[in-house]
């Protein structure tokens, strides 16, 4: 007989969780919309509501766990509408990573435009652009052949005195991190082993987490016959 492994179900999360039974999943990983209504789409207009996280809370076992990325921005909404479906929050992950391309305004050209002396900046450099070539130096796989994604970007100087006061200055910083709420299904025995023991769910398997390394302490211990655990 074969034994089922993965299951893709496609359609609305709410009307999906609705066919799922009561207290019949391990635990739930999610990458929802943030509400930043990303490139003007409807479906990015909100956080997932509370009556989303209540199905979800429904069909978890009690004790298990549910991670959520959110942007930065929109962290907080969507961790109150988890914590008022019943969950606990328990923590918070950051996945980080240096690939954002910042939101920002350059105030100093924003007041030589302003101001009517854009046009009469020097260039004093030029920069390419970021993303234009991977770190072996090829093209980007999502440049094509004649698309120039690699366009030279020049580095101008302030125009006026005005403009030289705030050289350097922006609006909003380089995306960088995107945080993950770590909440928790309350348990449904009257302590975690009881619990785990019922549902097979409440714990973080902590030692399959740790960043291994060695030290100068644990090859000496080593010769010892002791063996670094922490």
């Amino acid at each position: 007989m074969t034994r089922l492994v993965h299951k893709i179900i496609c359609g609305d999360c709410i009307e999906a969780l609705r066919e799922l039974e009561d207290n019949s999943i391990d635990s739930c990983v999610t990458d929802p919309p943030y509400g930043l209504e990303f490139m003007g789409k409807d479906w990015d207009y909100n956080v997932p509501l509370v009556k989303v996280w209540s199905e979800v809370f429904r069909v978890l076992k009690p004790g298990a766990y549910l991670l959520s990325f959110f942007g930065t921005r929109t962290y907080h909404r969507g961790v109150v509408n988890i914590e008022d479906a019943g969950f606990e929050i328990k923590d918070m992950i950051l996945w980080i990573y240096a690939s954002g391309f910042p939101k920002s305004i350059d105030i100093s050209k924003a007041i030589d435009k302003e101001l009517g002396k854009l046009d009469e900046r020097k260039i004093i450099g030029i920069k390419t652009h970021p993303t234009s070539k991977d770190r072996a130096g090829d093209k980007s796989p999502f440049q094509a052949e004649n698309n120039h994604l690699s366009a030279i970007f020049a580095i101008t100087s302030p125009a006026t005195p005005e403009a030289q006061k705030w050289q350097g200055f922006g609006t909003a910083l380089k995306p960088a991190c995107e945080p993950i709420v770590l909440a928790k299904k309350p348990i449904s025995e009257h302590n975690i082993a009881q619990n785990v023991l019922k549902w097979g769910t409440g714990g973080l398997n902590i030692e399959r987490c740790r960043i291994s390394y060695r030290s100068n302490h644990d090859l000496e211990g080593a010769k010892l016959g002791f063996k670094h655990v922490g």
